[in-house]
């Protein structure tokens, strides 16, 4: 018994997804250690109009290039318009992502989440997305890998975290400087 039970001291569990979704800028993947991590769950906060979906665009980009990734996005407000050009020309490959509106896509959209099809999945504004939806986008990207990000159009806070997310950032446009700067709240050295 005791050479077994020493046997078993040295053996580490290894994370059952272990690639990262980098997004090429080297600064934002340093802050991110490295990457967005596969089988979590992330939250952004930036105000509407200042850049958040094209700071998503090179994760995506990068998701589709290195791994061969299908994407999806579900838009929760109505009368957003895709322009297929500007998104590919940011490198997405459009044949493997999918665009779908839904206010409520936990319901809506359900099998999407039990598979491992689409390993990467952004939820951009979501109007009613509960603390029991984000546990249970939390426990389906681990099981099936999934890499989650939900964007919220204002600022993010303490006072009103999501404790099922790993990651919790607020992006902020400088105008002045026009730069996006990237404030880690959860997840991360700040």
């Amino acid at each position: 018994e005791t050479n077994t039970s020493n046997g078993f001291q040295g053996l580490k569990l290894t994370p059952r997804f272990s690639r990262r979704l980098l997004s090429g800028m080297t600064p934002l993947d340093s802050m991110l250690d490295g990457g967005l991590r596969e089988g979590e769950l992330s939250e952004w906060g930036m105000p509407w109009g200042q850049g958040l979906r094209e700071l998503m665009l090179p994760f995506l980009a990068r998701a589709q290039q290195d791994y061969s990734y299908w994407v999806l996005w579900v838009y929760g407000r109505q009368h957003i318009t895709i322009n297929p050009w500007a998104w590919h020309a940011w490198a997405i490959d459009l044949n493997t992502m999918r665009f779908v509106y839904s206010q409520d896509p936990l319901q809506d959209l359900k099998q999407l989440f039990l598979s491992d099809f689409f390993r990467v999945i952004v939820l951009d504004q979501i109007p009613h997305l509960r603390e029991e939806d984000c546990q249970h986008l939390a426990r389906n990207a681990r099981a099936y890998g999934q890499t989650i990000l939900i964007l919220r159009p204002n600022p993010l806070t303490h006072e009103q975290g999501n404790i099922w997310t790993r990651l919790r950032l607020n992006c902020l446009y400088d105008f002045e400087h026009q730069h996006i700067s990237v404030q880690i709240l959860k997840g991360g050295a700040p």
